[in-house]
This record gives C-alpha cells, structure tokens and sequence, in this order.
C-alpha cells in the first residue's frame, strides 16, 4: 500500500481557468495499467508507459475532446467519483484478484494533474463501485472478485478517516463467496465459469427516500437491499430479490422521478424493467439511522423479505425484459482466445439521461451502444436507436454538458468518442474520436464551471505525469 502527502483542499488563487469555458467538461477517466491481475481480458496496453488515469477537457460547443495530462495511479483505477461533501475530492477504486483492492482519495492541480492523497484497504478483491450512506459519514466499497461489501468511515472533511479506522469498518459477503477463500479460483476458472460463486457488481441508492441501498449480485441473479447503520458502520439487511436465472445482472439505475429501476443483463444482454415498491418501514427515520433495528434488520421483530422479481408486491416487480442487441445479433455465441464458449456479446454500463426520457446501454463485443426511450407515465421503455461505439469494447461512457453529449471510453482500442444527442428524434451520432487514451474503463464528468472547487493548492508532492499526447 502507498501513501501520500495530505493536500490543502482550498482552490489555488493563481488557477487560470481561461483554457476551459463554463459550458466545458472535465473528463477524468480511469484506466488498465496491468492486465494480468483483472478477472477479466481486457486487450493488454499497448504502450505500458501511457498508462494510467486519464484527464480530458471538452469542448461543450463541438464535443472535441483535448487531452489533458495521464498519471501514473494504478494499479487498474476502475471506477471515479467526487466526495458529496469535499468539492475537491475524488475517490478511485483499484480492481485486482491477486490482493486486497484500494480506495484512493486524489486531488487535482491547476495544471490538471492528479495527486494521490492517500490509499486505503477495500475490503476485498476487484473493487468495482463505490457508493455513500445518507449522512455522507460512510462510504460503501464493492468487491466484485469475492463478493464482499465493506463500510468505510469518512471524515468531517469528506477524506477517508484512516485515524480513526484505517480497515473498513465492518465487511459484508453474499452467501457462498467463501469459496474465494475455499478454493482460491483461477481467472482462467472465472472466464468458463462466470456464475459458479457469487459477484457483487454495485451499490446504488433509491432516489426517493436516500436510505435503502440496492446491491446487485451477478453471480447469484440477485439484488440484496440494506440500510446502513450510522453508529456502528454496519450494512443492515432488509431483504433480496430473485432475477431470471443465468441473466447476470450486472448495474441497476433508478428513474428520477417514475418509480422504475431498469438493470442491465451482462450475460444475455438484455434490460430488466422493475417497477419499485419499497416498504414504508424500511425508510423510517430511527433515530438519524443510529439504530436500525426498529426499520428491519433481519431480527425476530422484522425478519428479512425474499421476493421473486415476478412476485405480486416485490420490492422489484418485472414488467419488461427487452434486448440491447439487434434482432440478427440475439442468442450468437463465439469461442473466446482462452478457448472458452460463450456469448458474442455482453452488456457493460447503463446511464439515465439527465432530462429522464433516456437511457443508454453499452454492447461489449456487437461494440455499440443501444438507446431507450422511457414512458413518463409508466416507465416503460422502447428502443429508439442502436449506433456503432466508434471503437472496441465500450466499457464505460457518461453522459456530458446537460445531456448534449455521450462520451465513449472503448477499452480495447484506446480511444474516447463523442457522441451528439438529438433528444427530438432519440438519435446518437459521433462527432469526435480522442485516440491514444490508453485502456479506457470509466468515464466521470465534472462540469468546468465547478472548477473553482475542484483545482486544489499544489503543496503536495506529485506523482509522475505522462506527458499530454495529440487528442
């Protein structure tokens, strides 16, 4: 584990912020720096020295994206986000099989450039998603590797508190991912058998209450439903829902305003639609969430809830199950390089349009990207179009600059993309392709006019920057 110096979160005086209009983006996109410890086979960096995380600007006119600098942070950053309550930080998760995956805390120069605060331990292997309680006081960690859920303890000051608690607080594994432990799985065991142990893939928040948290298992076909105990800094169960069998769920998102969640399938490359119905005592305040037992935590007073996703009365009841593929692609299998049999095509991210009307999804090997339109009555969806990534392999992409655009990160072919948005006709079209953006695996945006608070003073020692390459 490394460390580094603690940085002054106050926004330097001497930033000139003249190179980015307040309609821009800043793109912070992370990056594979070694293959060889993922559970997956992403295409190895073709050029080792560039690797890293990568920070991008954006035009928010054009869509044309510039290339700001890539620090060397790794191993395998794979998923980005800003404190809630510290403008100046952001947090990055490593994913490796080999060992304990971390949680960096990073800052950003005036220049751009991305320095390590500190790194703390995950709790388990793979970390995959991070994910913060009501109260900000906690962060959730998922482990995708052996299914764990860990707690972390955030200070005042939105930094991970490694005085208090330098290990999560407590550590939650799904039932049966003790065969990590058990039998210590090889990847190459993983690629034949994706569902043969349990895999945690996130952690998202219900948007109407704040309080329930949705963890979606791949391996198990399962969502499992918690609250977070404030006092103790323990993941309280509330219950589970059963999906279709050997869908491998993968990321669930919540409509903002239609009590709707839609799920992606990574296995079979669909999408789930799910009416939400959460129990009124699950999102009782108790107490400023001190003691959960009076909300429902398993005990003899609340026992827990098991729905099947078809069930009258689920917490999340199946409406709708459509394909992110074109008819002529569905149910096409391929023999991997490793030899392995398995589907041409797997379903990677999904991301809700900002206005609410769309979602996209990702085709990792068909390499497109489908588009939904939602019902605003029902939640319903239709597809309303499905346009080539521009690349290989579209790990990850987000939308920008109020949903005028989709930016791309297509992992195989290190390349970034922008797509424009015509929402009138639900209609995406590239319009820009950044090349040499080495192994692209997560996209974050943060709008430029939020600069202010993002750029912190440089008083703290760099990590080494890979000079700007041609966009």
């Amino acid at each position: 584990m490394g460390g580094g110096a603690q940085a002054n979160p106050v926004p330097s005086p001497g930033v000139d912020f003249a190179m980015c209009a307040p309609n821009d983006e800043i793109i912070v996109v992370g990056g594979y720096t070694n293959t060889e410890l993922l559970a997956h086979t992403p295409a190895p960096c073709d050029d080792p020295a560039r690797c890293g995380v990568h920070v991008l600007r954006q035009c928010g006119v054009t869509g044309t994206l510039t290339h700001l600098s890539t620090s060397a942070i790794g191993p395998n950053v794979a998923f980005i986000v800003r404190s809630p309550t510290n403008p100046s930080i952001l947090y990055a998760s490593t994913e490796r099989i080999d060992d304990e995956g971390e949680i960096l805390t990073l800052r950003m120069t005036s220049d751009f450039r991305l320095v390590e605060e500190c790194r703390v331990r995950a709790g388990g292997k793979s970390t995959c998603y991070l994910n913060f309680n009501r109260s900000r006081e906690w962060m959730m960690a998922v482990n995708y590797w052996d299914a764990k859920v860990s707690l972390v303890k955030l200070s005042k000051d939105g930094r991970v508190d490694v005085e208090f608690e330098p290990d999560p607080k407590s550590v939650l594994q799904q039932p049966g991912a003790d065969y990590v432990e058990r039998t210590s799985p090889t990847r190459e065991e993983h690629w034949k058998f994706r569902q043969r142990w349990p895999h945690s893939h996130c952690c998202v928040t219900e948007p109407y209450a704040g309080l329930v948290h949705f963890v979606v298992d791949l391996g198990l076909d399962k969502v499992f439903t918690y609250r977070v105990n404030n006092k103790t800094g323990v993941l309280v169960p509330k219950g589970s829902t059963r999906l279709t069998p050997g869908k491998g769920p993968r990321h669930l998102l919540f409509h903002p305003t239609i009590k709707c969640a839609y799920l992606v399938n990574e296995l079979d490359s669909t999408v789930s639609v799910f009416r939400v119905d959460i129990p009124h005592e699950w999102t009782k305040p108790c107490d400023a969430d001190v003691d959960d037992v009076c909300v429902g935590g398993g005990g003899s007073e609340c026992p827990l809830r098991e729905d099947g996703c078809e069930d009258a009365g689920a917490v999340l009841r199946l409406t709708q199950c459509l394909s992110s593929l074109p008819e002529c692609e569905q149910g096409k299998t391929t023999i991997s390089p490793q030899g392995i049999w398995k589907a041409a095509s797997h379903s990677s991210e999904i991301r809700m349009h900002p206005g609410g009307r769309y979602f996209a999804v990702g085709n990792r090997g068909h390499d497109s990207i489908a588009l939904y339109r939602v019902d605003q009555v029902d939640g319903t969806v239709t597809l309303a179009d499905i346009v080539h990534s521009g690349g290989e392999c579209p790990r990850n992409f987000n939308w920008t600059c109020g949903g005028r655009f989709l930016v791309v990160g297509n992992q195989n072919t290190n390349c970034m993309v922008t797509m424009s948005f015509d929402e009138s006709a639900g209609a995406l079209k590239i319009v820009h392709e950044a090349r040499g953006v080495t192994s692209p695996n997560y996209v974050y945006a943060i709008p430029a006019r939020e600069l202010p608070g993002l750029i912190s003073r440089d008083d703290a020692p760099a990590i080494p920057v890979i000079p700007a390459a041609a966009a």
